[in-house]
């Protein structure tokens, strides 16, 4: 890894798309379009402006926006800055792509993509999905509208939402659909068609503009070739999931991630499906079991992987709504499989916690031999 960190960007150079700062945004999207992209370089003074999917989100008019009115100024980097260099800027400024310049030329750009690509060809992606996703992404449910997706991604600086349904992931809404739904580009560059005032705005449902076929992948899945899969489909995301439900999102920046932040392969997954609504359960069960499996791993140290499940059984009447929850600790040998039923989630857990300790206590007790 520290071979790559010092590698020199211009050894990943490529070419960017660069254009006036007054060329209008619609332009853009359609050259955007074309080439399944996501940003574009603006020159003309001595500092170097960039313009992403997500700023073009931000716009109020995007029909008559000029480039230079979305744009913001992005670090230069030298032919010799580092690999290194271009991963903690990229970090720091929620970017995939940084211009490579050499006096006042812009000699081209290195992306996150090329980086990625060559961590793979180092054998340097040999972690699992669980490893590296971003656990809990915001979602949207198939009705939410387009608007609000809009915000979401604006307000957290993200590209990707999965979309929810009640049977589970129903699609994933990126922000190149929204800004590829804001205009209807012609074949050529040089003029795009403004589409309905209703459709500029997103007020419409995010059903009809999402991928209803996403890129899915479980948590053991090696991050290799879930790229390979990114890569063939032409995504810059993947879905982790596990029994059908969403446990993490991978994206360009978790792979990048791995060059910049400490790293422990070693640490358990931790999985829990059917959390409740209301937040304050959901987090205080989150936090009693992954206790319970911290407390675990002294006397379990190879503990693979640790899992529960809540089914929700509806109120009826006056009573109170049931949990019935099930534990799993997988380890090399064996698997410790346990279940609870009551009213409380914490005190399930409690419960739960309580079982797995009596079991380790079990396995401590020596044998007595016999004389």
């Amino acid at each position: 890894m520290e071979r790559l960190k010092r590698l020199e960007v211009d050894r990943l150079i490529s070419s960017p798309l660069i254009f006036s700062p007054r060329t209008p945004t619609s332009k853009i999207v359609g050259a955007l379009k074309q080439v399944n992209g996501y940003e574009v370089f603006l020159e003309g003074t001595d500092k170097i402006g960039m313009v992403t999917l997500r700023d073009i989100l931000r716009s109020s008019n995007v029909t008559k926006a000029k480039a230079e009115t979305l744009a913001f100024y992005v670090p230069k980097l030298q032919p010799r800055s580092s690999v290194y260099e271009a991963v903690r800027l990229m970090m720091e400024y929620h970017i995939r792509a940084l211009p490579i310049v050499e006096g006042k030329e812009m000699l081209g750009n290195i992306t996150a993509l090329s980086i990625i690509n060559v961590m793979n060809e180092l054998g340097f992606l040999n972690y699992t999905a669980a490893n590296i996703m971003t656990r809990n992404p915001a979602t949207l449910n198939e009705n939410d509208s387009a608007s609000k997706a809009r915000q979401l991604m604006i307000r957290r600086r993200i590209d990707h939402l999965p979309v929810l349904s009640k049977k589970g992931l129903a699609g994933v809404l990126t922000s190149s659909h929204l800004v590829f739904n804001m205009f209807q580009a012609t074949e050529t560059l040089k003029r795009s068609t403004i589409i309905s005032e209703q459709q500029r705005k997103l007020e419409f449902p995010v059903k009809p503009i999402m991928d209803l076929h996403p890129v899915t992948c479980q948590p053991n899945d090696k991050i290799s070739l879930v790229l390979d899969e990114m890569t063939r489909l032409g995504t810059t995301y993947s879905i982790v999931q596990l029994w059908e439900e969403v446990q993490g999102l991978i994206t360009y920046r978790d792979y990048t991630k791995l060059l910049i932040e400490p790293f422990e392969q070693s640490s358990t997954p931790i999985y829990i499906v059917g959390l409740p609504d209301d937040p304050f359960d959901a987090e205080m069960a989150k936090n009693k079991f992954r206790k319970t499996v911290e407390f675990l791993k002294k006397s379990l140290p190879y503990i693979e992987e640790a899992k529960s499940t809540i089914r929700t059984f509806p109120a009826t009447g006056k009573s109170r709504r049931r949990y019935d929850v099930k534990v799993s600790i997988v380890t090399p040998k064996r698997v410790f499989t346990y279940s609870e039923t009551g009213w409380e989630l914490p005190a399930i857990y409690d419960a739960l916690s309580d079982k797995l300790k009596k079991m380790l206590q079990k396995k401590r007790r020596p044998r007595l031999r016999r004389q």
